[in-house]
């Protein structure tokens, strides 16, 4: 009996060590292959740059130097206020739930709390239910499993070197999807400086779908809102 247990228990811990190591394995290989998306695309961007010794592609080396410039710039807010991610996310929580009503305020947060997502807000005005909103995003799943990594990477300038303009590369590319998606909100995060660091936060708007031609119904609306919280 007490050999029949070692042997359960060996297998079992072996089972477990082995499924650490194999977790252990695929982050190197996740982080090495990030790594290197991020060192080719960072040699992309300077085979670019040579453009700026032709006459004919002065528009592309203009370019290039205003992303930089603003990329750098947009840096310098995020090493400065860590609340940019949660700014960048209330803008477009304010722009989605603008101009409605007290009625849909409260059928939005009905559709919410059905799904379990119970937005804290002293009352249901449009500033404080975004508020509250962002605040249920912020500390959802999403953004400490996505996002906490790749923040603490690019505001230590963890990327410098040719890695550096991966990331600038990464978040212009980023930021030409958004200006085609949401040119309105484009502007707003451009406004504020915020444009090139939207790169960050894409993933989770992809995910929610939160660029969709339906976001006009309060039920597409508070369905965008779940997809994001969770």
């Amino acid at each position: 009996m007490y050999h029949s247990d070692f042997i359960i228990n060996k297998l079992a811990n072996d089972e477990i060590l082995a499924k650490k190591l194999d977790a252990a394995v695929t982050g190197v290989k996740e982080q090495i292959l990030d790594q290197s998306h991020r060192i080719q695309d960072g040699a992309t961007r300077l085979v670019y740059y040579t453009s700026c010794f032709t006459e004919n592609y002065k528009d592309v080396c203009a370019k290039l130097k205003r992303e930089d410039v603003r990329f750098l710039e947009s840096l310098q807010q995020l090493i400065k206020d860590r609340r940019i991610i949660s700014d960048m996310i209330q803008i477009y929580v304010e722009s989605l739930i603008k101009n409605r009503n007290q009625s849909q305020l409260h059928y939005i947060q009905r559709t919410l709390m059905k799904a379990s997502v119970n937005i804290s807000t002293s009352s249901l005005t449009t500033q404080s239910f975004a508020l509250g909103i962002t605040t249920s995003i912020c500390l959802g799943f999403n953004i400490h499993t996505s996002f906490s990594q790749k923040i603490g990477k690019v505001s230590a300038l963890a990327a410098a070197g040719i890695g550096f303009y991966g990331y600038v590369q990464e978040a212009a590319e980023s930021a030409e999807r958004l200006q085609v998606l949401s040119p309105a909100y484009y502007y707003a995060l451009y406004m504020r400086k915020l444009e090139m660091m939207y790169f960050l936060v894409e993933p989770l708007f992809m995910k929610a779908h939160s660029f969709s031609t339906n976001l006009t119904s309060d039920d597409e609306v508070a369905k965008t809102i779940i997809d994001m919280v969770r």
